[in-house]
């Protein structure tokens, strides 16, 4: 398995656009900035969507609070919360795919 760090990535662009280091980093730092800020400022039963490059986006979805009345989770309240997941298009895959694969 290959795992390509954050790090990794900020010197290979900072190489890839001879930029410092240091200023990509700072992009990096207010990019996640900013989306927290748009996750965690808005009401939580407000969904959102942040398309953070063509193909991939980050989506939060409201859960309202659920109390089980059948089967092994009886009995348990589950408090409301919202669920953050990142994804990639259909098409993206696709692109990628046909860039490996050439097909």
């Amino acid at each position: 398995m290959i795992n390509i760090t954050q790090d990794t990535l900020i010197k290979q662009i900072a190489e890839r656009e001879n930029i410092n280091v240091a200023t990509v980093r700072k992009l990096f730092q207010s990019t996640e900035d900013v989306i927290f800020g748009c996750l965690s400022s808005t009401a939580p039963s407000e969904e959102i969507s942040i398309k953070l490059f063509n193909g991939i986006q980050i989506k939060r979805k409201y859960i309202k609070e659920k109390k089980y009345s059948k089967g092994m989770f009886q009995g348990i309240s589950c408090p409301e919360h919202v669920n953050i997941k990142a994804s990639l298009s259909k098409y993206y895959n696709g692109q990628v795919n046909r860039k490996l694969f050439g097909s």
